[in-house]
């Protein structure tokens, strides 16, 4: 009798321990991603694997979702840097971007609306909501600080290089903005997060670009569909970065509601998107209207090679008039390529 005893307790041990096991046991994931094209749509996130051939290309839709069983909240931009993808939403989402498995979500915000890695361990969060940059903790998904970015300001995008980001103080449709800010994350090779700067340009800067030695700031102007009396043209200024020091600004004749600045990868043309369509301009600023009526709300430039000695500059872009597809077009040319078919509203595109 006392024998089985012993043996039922060591049955009962045995069990209990095979059940911890089981609990502990860490999911393996697949590595169906990585290389690619990846598409923010208001669905989540979709891969479209263009590396391949084309016979072969395919849109996988929802992928953070069927990877992680769970939806991205008011999705609105997406961010890809080392082996990582930062998606904004409602919360900041980081997954893993061999598997997309999750990686962690920060809900400490009350509005972000960009980011950029700054190194293995920082990640900057624009927080419009309340005027801030958010320093997080890559280790620990924790805000181990945040810098202002002005009074009544409503920053919304960020952009960097070498050991200074800038903010751009945006407004909204009751407020007129026109101030950028600078933040050092290094200072002689030492970990900082300083402010070192603010600079008043033109109306509403939104989105920025650094040439070789100049960062370009795209100023949007005032603009309302409602009352477009009161409506002024837009802007680029010519900013020294290192110094802080405007050197020069143009006026966009003509051209209203600029946005989405971005650079070629030689640093030799601009393109930004207005209401009249997409525009491409030399670094001497004179705007051509490079791909007309689109209305767009990004600009990605992207190289692929088309063969062993041949590679071709593409411009990927949406047109809020045809939901649900990318179009691509030669960057140079402006002639189109192809539409890629999504499931919804497409927001976003990155590479790696």
């Amino acid at each position: 009798m006392r024998c089985i005893k012993y043996l039922l307790i060591l049955s009962i041990f045995i069990s209990a321990c095979k059940k911890d096991d089981n609990n502990n046991q860490q999911i393996i994931y697949s590595e169906d991603f990585g290389s690619g094209m990846y598409i923010l749509t208001e669905q989540g996130i979709s891969f479209y694997n263009y590396l391949t051939t084309d016979s072969l290309r395919t849109v996988t839709n929802n992928i953070y979702q069927s990877v992680n069983n769970r939806n991205i909240n008011q999705p609105k931009r997406l961010h890809i840097a080392s082996d990582k993808a930062f998606i904004i939403g409602d919360q900041v989402y980081i997954a893993n971007i061999n598997t997309f498995a999750n990686e962690g979500i920060i809900d400490i915000f009350s509005d972000p609306v960009d980011c950029k890695l700054i190194d293995s361990d920082r990640l900057y969060v624009v927080d419009r909501g309340d005027a801030t940059l958010k320093i997080i903790n890559i280790d620990t998904k924790e805000q181990s600080g945040h810098i202002e970015t002005g009074n009544n300001s409503s920053p919304m995008s960020i952009e960097g290089s070498w050991y200074r980001v800038f903010i751009m103080n945006g407004g909204n449709d009751n407020f007129v903005d026109s101030s950028i800010i600078s933040i050092d994350y290094f200072e002689s090779g030492v970990v900082v997060n300083e402010f070192s700067g603010k600079l008043d340009v033109g109306y509403n800067p939104n989105s920025a670009a650094f040439s070789t030695d100049h960062l370009w700031v795209l100023c949007k102007g005032i603009y309302n569909e409602q009352s477009l009396v009161s409506n002024t043209e837009s802007y680029i200024y010519k900013i020294a970065p290192w110094s802080n020091i405007i050197n020069d600004n143009k006026k966009l004749s003509n051209i209203y509601n600029a946005e989405n600045l971005t650079i070629n990868d030689s640093r030799s043309r601009l393109f930004f998107s207005s209401t009249d369509g997409i525009y491409i301009t030399d670094l001497t600023i004179y705007p051509i209207l490079h791909i007309p009526q689109i209305n767009s709300s990004f600009i990605r430039l992207n190289t692929e090679k088309i063969n062993d000695s041949t590679s071709v500059e593409y411009l990927y872009t949406n047109d809020q008039n045809q939901i649900g597809k990318v179009l691509k077009y030669e960057a140079w040319t402006g002639d189109f390529v192809e539409s890629i078919d999504l499931n919804s509203e497409v927001l976003d595109v990155s590479f790696y």
